[in-house]
């Protein structure tokens, strides 16, 4: 059990998903209530009884967005797959149902002009981690197996087809212009191994006369990306783009791919978002060899 806890899991990011999965979430939680009337909510002598029980889909949809989508957003280096578990999603999930299940308690005693009580408090709680953070925490284990089954298949598929590479002896060069004025950055497209976005900057990795060199230039990854005419060089995550002819070994866990491009270089990861593009690139490989 400890040794899935410690698992990589996929961090919590600010995506168009998440705004869809707070707001769908949050109806199921409005509707449910409505028309099922759990924890002895009744309000049938309220003459507004179908807005004040579809405010709690709307103060969960809201919660939601908020540790979802915009805490993602403000802090990206708390939220980064390089350091997030199984552990860190369960605890993130049971913070998350805390915070609605206040937020509903209190909005209950409001409408019900009910004065604040801790045994109702701590009932509400125990409820809704009962209902809530068992289910999540069991869900979340059995997501991070199968989507680690999952991208290590990929990563195998993948890894067949390096073998069957043949070196493009063609040399091509990339001129791509930075934010400063007259500044270009110039490099040939068999030297580049990464690069990494940081910010408004970017580090490329490049090797030179077999000197493996970091430069950083004023430039975003999405303006260096835009400006790349190959298909060797692909963006493979939103803060990596990879030159895929230096891949060595490929992995894969729950979060995604690794891409391995020599013993002296960090892996690159691969998002979900990239996979297919990646996977395409090394199955059309293979099919041309």
């Amino acid at each position: 059990m400890f040794y899935i806890l410690n698992q990589k899991y996929p961090a919590p990011k600010p995506e168009v998903r998440s705004v869809i999965t707070a707001i769908l979430f949050g109806s199921f939680i409005g509707l449910f209530l409505l028309f099922f009337e759990p924890f002895d909510i009744n309000l049938s002598t309220h003459d507004n009884k179908t807005f004040e029980v579809l405010f709690f889909g709307i103060i969960t949809t809201t919660v939601l967005l908020v540790f979802l989508y915009f805490l993602p957003l403000l802090f990206p280096k708390v939220f980064s797959d390089k350091y997030w578990k199984v552990k860190h999603q369960i605890i993130f999930y049971l913070i998350v149902l805390f915070v609605i299940a206040t937020c509903n308690g209190i909005y209950t005693n409001y409408i019900n002009n009910l004065s604040f009580s801790w045994a109702n408090y701590w009932w509400i709680i125990n409820r809704t981690y009962v209902l809530g953070g068992i289910p999540l925490a069991f869900i979340t284990l059995i997501d991070q197996q199968r989507k680690a089954k999952m991208n290590a298949g990929q990563a195998q598929t993948m890894l067949n087809s390096i073998k069957e590479f043949t070196k493009d002896t063609t040399e091509t060069l990339h001129q791509i212009d930075t934010d400063l004025k007259n500044e270009t950055i110039s490099f040939s497209e068999d030297d580049f191994y990464f690069a990494v976005a940081t910010g408004n900057y970017i580090d490329l990795y490049i090797s030179e006369k077999d000197v493996f060199k970091k430069d950083t230039y004023r430039l975003t990854l999405s303006s260096f990306e835009a400006q790349l005419d190959t298909s060797t060089l692909v963006r493979c995550h939103r803060s990596y783009l990879v030159n895929l002819k230096k891949v060595k070994n490929i992995t894969g866990n729950a979060q995604g791919l690794k891409l391995t491009l020599n013993d002296q270089l960090e892996t690159v990861p691969v998002s979900r978002k990239y996979m297919p593009i990646v996977k395409q690139f090394f199955l059309n490989e293979k099919e041309l060899h």
